[in-house]
């Protein structure tokens, strides 16, 4: 019986070592993502945002409070949500769509034209949207 305790313990112990190892590489991971230059958003594949980087908010002029949860749609200019909601929904169902376009967004009560470029998350599922402001 003392053998077997001294299995599990030793088990316990090389899960734990493994789990805090992933949870630094998590930390490390995100640390990269909130301070690339780089302006990130990650959405649900129905195109609701779960998180958004520095940069984003600092192109979309919200706060990330505000943007998570809400739909990206909502943050692109009236006149072309129907180009986007088309391309999500390709994009979302795997077809090969052209996966980076020009669109607007209204920031900050502005409108700003920005190159847009969505990743499939293959991890998860989701999708990473990246937003270059177009001068």
């Amino acid at each position: 019986m003392a053998y077997e305790l001294e299995e599990l313990k030793m088990a316990w112990l090389g899960l734990k070592a493994r789990v805090d190892q992933l949870a630094a590489e998590r930390q490390q991971y995100f640390e990269f993502f909130e301070n690339a230059a780089a302006a990130y958003v990650v959405t649900a594949t129905d195109g609701v945002i779960v998180e958004a980087n520095g940069a984003a908010v600092d192109v979309l002029q919200r706060r990330k409070r505000y943007l998570r949860g809400k739909p990206l749609v909502v943050l692109i200019a009236l006149e072309r949500r129907a180009e986007f909601r088309n391309r999500l929904t390709s994009i979302a169902a795997g077809e090969t769509a052209e996966r980076s376009w020009r669109t607007v967004l209204t920031a900050g009560g502005e409108r700003v034209e920005v190159e847009i470029t969505a990743r499939i998350i293959e991890q998860g599922g989701g999708i990473c949207w990246r937003l270059e402001t177009v001068q």
